[in-house]
């Protein structure tokens, strides 16, 4: 189905290819439910491709602070899963989009010198820390974020036979 997100969300050209990539699971944010369901199915979908218990959990928390954050900042958002099957190594893509009003102070989030009472910007600090690449845009429509964490060897190389097989079972199966 297609993204209710426009192409548009001034992306930079290092983020845009990732568009092309098909999402595995998409997962739109309206409950607060749906964060802790962004994070569980972050963490299925790590075990299945072969992550490790640590990198499972560092995938999920990285996740779970910037589903939050959409999530508290824009009430909306959407969570594609995804994996780059044409770059080496292969990687999982975790990409975060909301219609909020956008982070202001970006650079200063960024930078690590943004601090407010509500601890904005400690989450998407903290997500940059524990994922392999790790991009934002943001504007006054809104706010995407691209997580991206380097696949392990013993994936092997991920085929689209077996990402479709893959993508059927998590939606089988219960977050």
């Amino acid at each position: 189905s297609a993204s209710p997100w426009p192409a548009q969300l001034s992306l930079r050209a290092t983020v845009a290819p990732l568009l092309a990539m098909p999402p595995l699971l998409s997962l739109a944010l309206h409950h607060d439910q749906d964060v802790v369901t962004a994070r569980q199915r972050a963490a299925q979908l790590a075990a299945s491709l072969g992550f490790d218990l640590s990198e499972q959990t560092r995938i999920a928390t990285a996740v779970s602070e910037i589903v939050r954050n959409a999530f508290r900042y824009a009430t909306q958002g959407l969570v594609e899963y995804s994996v780059d099957t044409n770059g080496r190594p292969q990687r999982l893509v975790l990409r975060v989009a909301d219609r909020g009003g956008g982070i202001e102070s970006l650079d200063d989030v960024l930078s690590g010198t943004y601090r407010s009472r509500t601890g904005m910007g400690i989450g998407i600090q903290g997500a940059r820390r524990l994922m392999d690449r790790f991009s934002i845009e943001s504007s006054p429509r809104g706010t995407t974020v691209v997580l991206e964490k380097f696949l392990p060897p013993s994936a092997g190389i991920l085929t689209p036979q077996r990402l479709q097989q893959l993508a059927e079972e998590l939606t089988r199966r219960e977050p």
